[in-house]
């Protein structure tokens, strides 16, 4: 039993002296715990704050004026009518565009009758959404009939009022028959002596027909859907035909050929360790030669790993990539020299292979977590939408997203491939100063 104690604690020791092996055991799930947290609560009430919402008034009347002023007091919205620096309000085709292009998820439209609805029981509006965000669309929706009974209290009294008049019709009708039939005839009809008990029904009274649509009683789902007259209409995606697929496949190959381009790291390092890379200076090659010729391979592995997960994406879910074709094969190779970056970086901070391989697990799950690749980056608190903002894989999800989802073409993805591939610039500068200075002091 002694041996036993010493050799664990021998293992112990080994452990502790084990950076690598320290990292990923707690800092790697502390990461993730905090990545994860943020997005799915971690921050209270606070995560789902301030949802920005695109607001036009088209209304001439007060109640469009009124009820944009009640949602606008409301805490979990932040309604814009105008966007940015420009102080001209937003009309329905330029909130769209917004929309259309990925800058908001949500328009709120208030048609030119909202006030003459609302005198006739109906809350008439128009959401405008991007469906790969239902959270903010739903939101509203729900905040819209909540505020609306608070800011005309008298809307579901008219749609009751108007649906119980529209059911009375027939009765109405038959006491006009037997008046014009005394009147003409000289008779005195009896009096049918019904009250409200007489007229309902003792099933309809115990509630047992009134979700019944067909049972020919008093209905207030009817009530409410003649009230509720708030459309929602999708702006985006509506030729996608599996829309999560290619979320989830662009999402799913970006992180994977992250891990695939941390082999720069591990043979860049083992190249050094074994003295290859002294030799190559020394046959003339220079220190950006050998990371770029790194890089080059790199790209080359990544684009082809990308185009192969499309292709099964395809194959499988009937991902849509023939209809955008051009577009994805620029973002792919755009994606594949960025993410290459990334591991030139890692292999240029690393000391040793085993360092190498921590780094990688922490920077690869933490950019795909906050940068969009693990799941869609409006689920993310805006402290955290700021911070993707500056990793490679943000835009590249972006790129993808606009290629698949708004059907956007090698033009419509400029945007993001420009600052792809300035990261990737940057970071492969940084990559060879730093090795240059290493390969200088391992030579002497």
């Amino acid at each position: 039993m002694k041996n036993i104690w010493h050799l664990a604690r021998k293992d112990f020791a080994i452990f502790m002296t084990d950076p690598v092996a320290l990292g990923l055991t707690f800092i790697v799930p502390m990461v993730m715990i905090v990545v994860f947290g943020f997005v799915f609560g971690g921050q209270g009430k606070e995560a789902l704050s301030e949802l920005r919402v695109l607001v036009v008034n088209n209304d001439s009347g007060k109640g469009g004026a009124r009820l944009i002023e009640s949602l606008d007091k409301l805490s979990e919205l932040n309604l814009l009518e105008t966007v940015g620096k420009d102080t001209v309000k937003l009309d329905s085709t330029r909130a769209a565009n917004l929309v259309k292009k990925g800058d908001y998820s949500v328009a709120l439209i208030i048609p030119p009758n909202f006030t003459e609805s609302i005198k006739d029981g109906e809350l008439r509006a128009n959401i405008l959404e991007d469906p790969r965000d239902p959270v903010t669309a739903g939101l509203l929706l729900g905040l819209m009939q909540k505020t609306s009974f608070e800011t005309f209290p008298m809307l579901m009294p008219s749609a009751m009022m108007s649906g119980m008049l529209d059911s009375s019709a027939t009765m109405a009708f038959d006491k006009d028959l037997a008046a014009a039939i005394e009147k003409n005839f000289g008779v005195d009809l009896p009096d049918s002596g019904m009250n409200f008990k007489d007229m309902m029904s003792e099933d309809f009274l115990l509630g047992e027909t009134s979700s019944n649509p067909d049972s020919g009683g008093f209905n207030m789902g009817a009530f409410f859907d003649k009230m509720n007259k708030i459309e929602r209409t999708a702006i985006v995606g509506q030729k996608v035909v599996n829309p999560a697929v290619s979320h989830t496949t662009a999402g799913t190959a970006v992180t994977f050929m992250l891990f695939g381009v941390g082999a720069i790291a591990a043979s860049l390092l083992r190249e050094m360790r074994s003295g290859t890379a002294q030799r190559l200076l020394l046959m003339g090659a220079t220190a950006g030669d050998i990371l770029l010729s790194k890089l080059l391979y790199s790209v080359f592995m990544g684009t082809f790993q990308l185009f192969v997960m499309m292709v099964y994406g395809w194959l499988i879910f009937d991902l849509q990539i023939w209809d955008h074709l051009p577009a994805m094969l620029v973002m792919i190779i755009v994606t594949a020299a960025t993410m290459s970056a990334v591991g030139l970086v890692i292999s240029a901070f690393s000391a040793t292979e085993e360092q190498a391989g921590g780094f990688q697990v922490v920077i690869i799950l933490s950019m795909s977590a906050i940068g969009g690749a693990m799941f869609p980056s409006f689920m993310l608190p805006n402290a955290i939408k700021m911070v993707s903002k500056v990793t490679p894989v943000f835009w590249a999800m972006q790129g993808f997203n606009d290629i698949f989802w708004r059907d956007q073409g090698i033009t419509g993805i400029m945007l993001e491939c420009g600052i792809c591939l300035a990261m990737t610039a940057v970071m492969t500068a940084i990559a060879i100063i730093i090795f240059k200075r290493r390969l200088a002091t391992e030579l002497g």
